[in-house]
């Protein structure tokens, strides 16, 4: 090769060098320029034409700019998020706000501002962060006698400006982030739960102290002839006991339990009583009772039996027997409701009821096969089946 020619191939070498590097200069001014937002949108490709300037903690955004292709930090009020830069370009940039991102509803004087900052610098955007409204997701006893106190349990009680039965306004006497607690008027009183906070208003689906659905509540007679249950000698208490909750109850109170799948004085049941349940199949109801377990409980069930068209359905309700409560063993402050999805109740063969209105018998019976129990102090009423 010819001097010539070596010289015309290292021109064309620095010619090209200097493009790239004119052309990766230019680049990176784009990207290293001053940023600046101008639009906020949701992910959702249906929802693309959309702007935002408001939404909960948790949602997945698009941040619509320029110059965001050198993001380091994105802050919503002042709550550094994560983020995977390389799903951005100049223009977009995807982050899901942080769920823990404060709202007015935690702190009254949050910025409402998202923050970017890029190697070119930082840039602000009005915008809200939306406190959830409130979740209602039960209460620790669907029964309260009067003046006792209403726990009721959820999410998001933020700023509670109120709590009622039906049109009755209770004193609230605590607040938390989960849980509230109210005072029962003095006067019995049976109606929905309504929990009215800053961010909105739920109620519950069903009513305090209700009567739909009952089976067995040792108050109503579950048979034609007039009496609580068919068989069975489980202790029936009086209603005028301190520890009932509502009426009559059932109670083992007990010591040296021994070891046995049946022992009479820890049975009730009805003998094929039409119990007027609406039809329906099992998964759109729930099973509930009200049980009060005044030590801890490590051993034994209850086998709940119930009888639809001719087939018996069967469940153990033992909630001791979780790793929650394996060194502590299980015990209830007062009465708590327990609720089961009607079709963890199986057959034999593994069905569930397909028809509730064909329910015809319902039997509680107590046991501990597998080993004596040195003591038990449980307690139980108001065995009905509810839509959810």
């Amino acid at each position: 090769m010819n001097f010539k020619n070596i010289y015309n191939t290292a021109l064309g070498l620095c010619l090209a060098a200097g493009m790239l590097l004119t052309f990766q200069s230019c680049n990176e001014d784009d990207v290293d320029g001053a940023p600046s937002i101008t639009n906020v949108r949701l992910l959702d490709p249906t929802k693309a034409d959309s702007s935002l300037n408001a939404a909960e903690p948790g949602t997945l955004i698009v941040i619509q700019g320029q110059n965001l292709g050198s993001v380091m930090k994105v802050y919503f009020n002042d709550f550094e998020a994560t983020f995977n830069a390389a799903l951005g370009s100049n223009s977009n940039l995807i982050v899901t706000i942080p769920a823990n991102a404060p709202t007015k509803a935690v702190d009254a004087g949050v910025s409402n501002k998202i923050k970017v900052q890029t190697k070119g610098g930082e840039t602000t955007y009005d915008f809200v962060l939306s406190a959830p409204m409130p979740v209602l997701t039960g209460l620790y006893s669907e029964f309260v006698k009067p003046g006792g106190t209403l726990v009721i349990q959820g999410d998001y009680f933020y700023n509670i400006k109120s709590v009622k039965v039906g049109a009755t306004n209770l004193q609230i006497l605590s607040t938390t982030v989960k849980q509230i607690t109210a005072k029962m008027p003095v006067t019995a009183i049976s109606d929905v739960v309504t929990v009215e906070g800053e961010f909105g208003t739920v109620k519950t689906a069903f009513k305090v102290n209700g009567t739909e659905g009952h089976m067995i509540n040792f108050d109503v007679p579950a048979t034609t002839w007039g009496s609580d249950v068919c068989y069975g000698a489980a202790a029936i208490l009086p209603a005028t006991d301190p520890g009932a909750i509502s009426g009559k109850y059932s109670r083992i109170k007990q010591t040296k339990l021994p070891a046995t799948g049946y022992a009479d004085a820890w049975v009730f049941a009805t003998c094929n009583f039409d119990f007027k349940l609406a039809a329906g199949p099992a998964a759109e109801r729930q099973f509930k009772f009200e049980h009060n377990i005044a030590e801890p409980w490590k051993a034994g069930k209850y086998d709940i039996t119930i009888t639809a068209g001719g087939t018996e359905y069967t469940y153990a309700f033992q909630p001791w027997n979780s790793t929650e409560f394996t060194s502590t063993g299980y015990q209830t402050t007062g009465w708590r409701t327990a609720v089961i999805e009607l079709s963890e109740f199986k057959s034999a063969a593994g069905g569930t009821i397909a028809d509730v209105s064909k329910v015809s018998d319902l039997k509680v019976s107590f046991g501990t096969p597998d080993v004596a129990i040195a003591s038990f102090n449980g307690s139980v009423d108001n065995f009905r089946i509810v839509k959810k």
